[in-house]
């Protein structure tokens, strides 16, 4: 009995190791093949593909449509999962695989109509763009009609995917205009604090808000557990899905050859978009007939969104406009599928919606219902006043991928405008260069001309046509600009005009101090005479100095110390210079007294979960006007609940304590041991499995890092989980015009999704780092694997 027990025992101990052994070097097997010949159908010549060392793919065709065909092939290859979850938030299909934990998104979803709104879509744009979605779809089905090993999720979940369409893309595309083109939550926001504390203590958190702002509907009992309940949904889409938030923003610049040691223009640019792995950006370089591109790629769409062509390059960031609108409708009570409208009863749209919930026998049948408006989203919460949501991504004649395709094809700013003529969301800040030495600046999409009386900031009622938008502000009208005199152009989602504009683009715009910062440092070299070169791009795009600091530092070292650890802390702080560095204790100091100050001065006067909301979505230039104005200050430095009026020095006291209790906890009581990377840490989540705690530790990501929400270099900290960074510039690029390989790029993670990949992670680091890769463009510049994909005999 003793021997068969022992051999039994073996028995197990070989099969524990073998089975998972097996299943690894099984699961490998998903990795790409990017060597050797495959047998395609469905293009029009062979297609080339060089991966280089950093499994940055070279596409060379004869054909443009073999190009956008080998894009979804190796798009598939790589990031099959990706595109699997994105067309999957887009259309409202997560609860199929994840269960009720989505159903609140897939609702959300489904009622606003992302698939409906793409479909539509598909009908009216140009032939050259339905025909780039067509080629690229026919590549990635090819790659899933070869029957390769499926990448670690799909087999974990048991996903199987069904062939991609040309609707994903453009459903994918409607997605990326909710991460930079809503404000929608902004609204319910404000509406929120004016009932807490009222329009004029409200006007002081919301800066350039008016105090008679909301008194549209001072007489309406607006819902708060209702706004409540969709900002959660908005929530989760930000933290559990990484979509959408006030952290989404970019830095982007273009310099004139005047003013550039090649005599040719430099063009740099970063989106700052949420953080996760793998990154939402794909390297990649396209080569057809005509198309001939280099740049950043989203998986999922046939077209290189930021980069170059042989002549142009461009490069974008986040105009952040105000295109979304709530309006509150007014139901008949005998009917609740009939509204109001200027005093008669409109039938409100109703649209079944079946979703499917894993785990459930039966599907949940969903009425997507929706207004002249758009739809209506507070049928999500299941309370409150009826909310309808009006936003030009969801209104018919999208024609946004016209714009991505022609402008790849662009040859010139006319040509490059025309292109962004067909731009309809999100607006973007567009910067401009060519090999002719010219640079520009467009900031084109569909932006709404309100009523007289109605800015957008707060709900506003639907029953009335006295709130309707008369239209949208003409394409000829919108900011632009060509060869400035100045000799460059900087964004970085500030304001991009003055009070002598004609039209409202919209009333919350990021602080000034990245665009500040960058203007400081465009102005330096021609200060000593000298001319900007492309180390100097690069260095601009690494810079941690925040110049914030430089607004509210001075506040902070005219705090009296209570002892001697306060003493020993603002003493550190009198040296600080604002660099965020990634060893700077002072930089750790200063980031925990500003989290533990706003929240001191703003806590006890909103209930907790406002506080939150507040904190994540409001202008965070409020904490600087409040610090600086004494009568600002004594309206909020005062503690509530507690008996003694404080002012702004005794509530900056109290925080400090509070933010040196924090940061001992953290690292120690020895101050000259602190640094701001040892709790600053840039996290790289997985979706869904950094959710998974079995499953986290292998898929997800983190790695200390430097700078803040302030610095160029941009690192934001969560109020909510200090002080960790979830937003990050995605991606980078500096495009030299006297010589395009002589350029560089840039993403977070790698190139590949697979967490079996090589390219999983590793450029973590050298991202961090702000180190880069070489832009190669051109075969002759190209070396590495290849691989082929011949047609078919």
């Amino acid at each position: 009995m003793r021997k068969w027990l022992l051999r039994l025992f073996l028995a197990i101990v070989v099969l524990a190791g073998v089975v998972p052994l097996a299943a690894y070097f099984w699961l490998r097997t998903s990795l790409p093949l990017v060597s050797g010949t495959v047998q395609v159908g469905g293009t029009d010549g062979p297609i080339e593909i060089i991966r280089d060392a950093e499994g940055v793919p070279h596409i060379y065709a004869t054909t443009d449509h073999d190009a956008f065909y080998g894009l979804g092939y190796v798009h598939a290859q790589d990031r099959l999962w990706q595109m699997e979850m994105q067309r999957r938030i887009g259309a409202g299909r997560l609860s199929e695989i994840l269960g009720e934990a989505t159903l609140s998104i897939d609702k959300f979803q489904r009622t606003l109509g992302y698939y409906r709104a793409a479909q539509a879509d598909l009908n009216i744009i140009e032939a050259r763009s339905r025909q780039a979605l067509e080629a690229y779809a026919a590549g990635v089905n090819q790659w899933l009609s070869e029957g390769h090993t499926l990448p670690p999720e799909f087999v974990l979940l048991g996903v199987k995917p069904t062939p991609w369409q040309p609707v994903d893309s453009l459903v994918w595309q409607k997605m990326m205009s909710w991460d930079l083109g809503g404000n929608y939550d902004v609204e319910l926001l404000y509406q929120q604090l004016a009932q807490a504390v009222g329009p004029e203590r409200t006007a002081q958190l919301l800066p350039d808000y008016p105090a008679e702002g909301v008194s549209v509907l001072a007489g309406l009992d607006f819902d708060s557990q209702a706004a409540a309940s969709l900002l959660s949904i908005d929530r989760l889409l930000e933290t559990g899905f990484g979509h959408g938030g006030r952290e989404a923003g970019s830095n982007n610049w273009v310099v004139a050859g005047s003013r550039t040691a090649t005599g040719l223009p430099l063009l740099a640019d970063d989106p700052h978009l949420g953080t996760s792995i793998p990154s939402i950006w794909y390297l990649a370089e396209l080569q057809g007939e005509t198309l001939h591109v280099v740049g950043a790629t989203f998986p999922g769409l046939p077209a290189v969104v930021i980069g170059h062509n042989e002549r142009v390059a461009w490069g974008v960031t986040n105009m952040g406009p105000d295109v979304q609108d709530l309006y509150v409708e007014r139901l008949n009570p005998a009917n609740p599928n009939q509204y109001a409208v200027d005093g008669s009863w409109q039938t409100i749209q109703v649209v079944e919606e079946v979703i499917e919930v894993d785990g459930k026998e039966q599907p949940l049948r969903w009425a997507a219902r929706s207004t002249r408006h758009g739809p209506l989203i507070s049928d999500v919460s299941d309370t409150g006043v009826p909310l309808a949501l009006q936003w030009t991504a969801l209104q018919p004649g999208d024609t946004t991928i016209d714009a991505f395709i022609s402008g790849n094809y662009a040859n010139n700013w006319t040509e490059f405008v025309t292109a962004l003529e067909k731009f309809v969301t999100p607006s973007q800040n567009f910067v401009y260069a060519d090999v002719d030495g010219n640079i520009g600046y467009y900031a084109p999409g569909r932006i709404p001309i309100r009523a007289e009386g109605h800015d957008g900031r707060a709900p506003v009622p639907g029953w009335s046509s006295a709130y309707e938008w008369q239209g949208f502000i003409p394409f000829a009208e919108l900011p632009q600009l060509y060869n400035p005199p100045e000799g460059y152009i900087a964004t970085a989602n500030n304001r991009v005009v003055d009070d002598s504009y004609p039209y409202l683009l919209g009333t919350d715009w990021a602080p000034p101090y990245r665009a500040e910062r960058i203007v400081e440092l465009l102005e330096q070299p021609a200060r000593k005479g000298d001319k900007l070169t492309l180390a100097d791009m690069l260095a601009m795009q690494a810079d941690q100095t925040s110049t914030q600091v430089r607004m509210l530092l001075p506040f902070l070292l005219e705090t009296p110390p209570q002892n001697e650890r306060q003493a020993a802390a603002i003493e550190l702080l009198h040296t600080f210079d604002g660099e965020m560095r990634r060893d700077s204790a002072a930089a750790a100091l200063y980031q925990a007294w500003m989290v533990h100050l706003e929240r001191a001065l703003f806590e006890d006067d909103l209930r907790a979960s406002l506080f939150e909301e507040m904190s994540t979505r409001a202008n965070p230039i409020f904490l600087t006007n409040i610090l600086n104005d004494p009568a600002l200050g004594a309206v909020w430095c005062d503690q509530v609940l507690t008996a003694p009026v404080e002012s702004c020095t005794d509530t900056a006291q109290h925080a400090l304590d509070a933010a040196l209790d924090d940061l001992s906890a953290r690292m120690g009581e020895t101050m000259s041991d602190w640094r701001w990377d040892r709790i600053h840490l840039t996290q790289y989540p997985h979706n869904p499995f950094s959710e998974v705690d079995l499953l986290k530790g292998i898929f997800h990501r983190s790695i200390a890092n430097g700078g803040d929400r302030y610095t160029v270099n941009v690192a934001p900290v969560q109020l909510a989980e200090p002080y960790l960074q979830n937003n990050s510039p995605g991606y980078r690029q500096v495009v030299d015009l006297a010589d395009f390989n002589n350029s560089r790029f840039m993403i977070t993670t790698g190139q590949s999704g697979n967490v079996l990949s090589e390219h999983y992670d590793n450029l973590i680091r050298r991202h961090r780092d702000v180190e880069y890769l070489p832009m190669s463009f051109g075969r002759a510049q190209v070396s590495g694997t290849r691989l082929l994909l011949q047609p078919a005999p």
